[in-house]
């Protein structure tokens, strides 16, 4: 019999959702570099960002689903008016810098 390794989430009132969103913004590498490149050329569209970094269309789109919903980026168009337009996405560096916050407190447990 295998058994799986459980994954499981902190059961830590410090565990917030500043701290959830923090992770799922800077721990992908991937994430990262389209941070970066944001954060040095944008705003920038889908295209922009796919074809200055190493991640291919369909996961670029999914990276940016995630930073967006963590609030790491800002876009131009709204959901659901996108089609057949090229939305620009920019960095939300105050986000950013309050996730970073978040999760150093975390981690230092403050």
């Amino acid at each position: 019999m295998v058994f799986m390794p459980r994954i499981s989430q902190p059961q830590d009132e410090a565990w917030t959702p500043d701290v959830e969103a923090a992770i799922a913004t800077f721990g992908n590498r991937s994430r990262n570099e389209v941070l970066r490149y944001l954060s040095a050329h944008g705003p920038a569209t889908r295209g922009d960002i796919v074809a200055a970094v190493s991640v291919g269309d369909p996961s670029v789109a999914k990276h940016l689903l995630v930073l967006e919903d963590t609030g790491a980026i800002t876009v131009d168009v709204e959901p659901g008016r996108r089609h057949g337009r090229a939305p620009r996405y920019s960095v939300n560096e105050d986000r950013l810098k309050e996730l970073l916050a978040a999760h150093l407190r975390y981690l230092l447990g403050q």
